[in-house]
C-alpha cells in the first residue's frame, strides 16, 4: 500500500468523528486539541498532516479551520514551509507540507503560530530509520502450510517494528474477503514469520485463483507536543514500507 493511500485510508476513518467544524479565530489555544502525523512510505518523501480540533477527540469534536490571523508551518532540514488547507467532504480540515527527503534522524518542528492569543510553536518529533523489506516478494507463491519469511534491513534499532499481514481471496461468488494478522516481534532483529495459515479468510474460497498478501512493516515513535495546545494531543512520525505476496490455495 502506497502512503497516500494509507494517508487516505486515515482521513476517512478520523472525518467520521468530526461533524461540524468552526474558525480557529474563535477558540483560544487552551481548548484546541492537534494530532500531528509524519509519514514516509519508501519512496522519498515525507507527508506531515496535522489536524485541529476543539476540545478532545472523539465523536461529536468539532474540527478548526485556519482564520486569517493564525497559520501552521513546518521546518525540516532548515527548510521552513506553509501547510496548505485540504478539506475532506465531511467537513474537517487538515493541513498538509512535504518533503522530497525522508532520511531517519531529520527533526520536523511545527508551528501554530497566532497574531491574536498564544500560539504553540515547538511540536516536534524525529522520523524513525527507513529500511528495505526484503522477503516476502511479489515473485513469492506460497501454499497453506507454509510459513510467510518476513526480513528487513537494516536493524538492531532501537524501534520494535509493528508488522501486519493481510491476505485477500476470492469467494466462490467472487466477491474479495480479507484477513489481517500481526507478527510477533519483541525486537528489531530483521526477521519474523507468520504462517500462511494465520491469515487465510474463512468463507467458501476459490481455489482456482492466487490470493494477493501483503506485508506491511512500521517503525513508529511519538514525539514533543507543544504543552499550549490546551487539549492535548499528540505527534508522530512513521517509516512504513510493504511488500506484496501471493499464496495458492491448491498447495
Amino acid at each position: 500500500m502506497n502512503l497516500y493511500r494509507q494517508i487516505a485510508l486515515v482521513f476517512f476513518a478520523t472525518a467520521i468523528c468530526a461533524c461540524s467544524n468552526t474558525s480557529s479565530d474563535n477558540v483560544t489555544t487552551e481548548g484546541i486539541r492537534a494530532d500531528i502525523d509524519v509519514f514516509s512510505d519508501g519512496s522519498g518523501r515525507t507527508l506531515i498532516d496535522v489536524q485541529l480540533e476543539v476540545g478532545s477527540d472523539g465523536i461529536g469534536s468539532t474540527s478548526l479551520e485556519l482564520g486569517p490571523s493564525d497559520s501552521l508551518t513546518v521546518t525540516a532540514n532548515g527548510i521552513q514551509k506553509t501547510m496548505i488547507e485540504d478539506a475532506s467532504i465531511l467537513g474537517e480540515f487538515s493541513y498538509e507540507a512535504n518533503y522530497d527527503f525522508d532520511d531517519g534522524g531529520t527533526l520536523f518542528t511545527v508551528s501554530f503560530v497566532r497574531n491574536n492569543g498564544m500560539s504553540a510553536p515547538n511540536s516536534n518529533v524525529v522520523l524513525p530509520d527507513g529500511f528495505i523489506v526484503q522477503s516476502p516478494t511479489s515473485n513469492d507463491v506460497l501454499g497453506q502450510a507454509d510459513t510467510i519469511p518476513i526480513a528487513w534491513t537494516p536493524s538492531g534499532t532501537s524501534i520494535v517494528p509493528t508488522i501486519q499481514v493481510s491476505l485477500s481471496c476470492f469467494l466462490n461468488s467472487a466477491v474479495m474477503i480479507t484477513d489481517t494478522s500481526a507478527a510477533t516481534v519483541t525486537a528489531d532483529t530483521g526477521v519474523a514469520n507468520l504462517p500462511v495459515a494465520a491469515v487465510i479468510p474463512i468463507g467458501s474460497l476459490d481455489t482456482s485463483r492466487l490470493c494477493e498478501g501483503e506485508v506491511r512493516l512500521s517503525r513508529w515513535r511519538r514525539g514533543n507536543l507543544d504543552p499550549n495546545y490546551g487539549e492535548g494531543g499528540d505527534i508522530t512520525a512513521e517509516q512504513i514500507e510493504s511488500q506484496q505476496f501471493f499464496v495458492d490455495l491448491t498447495r
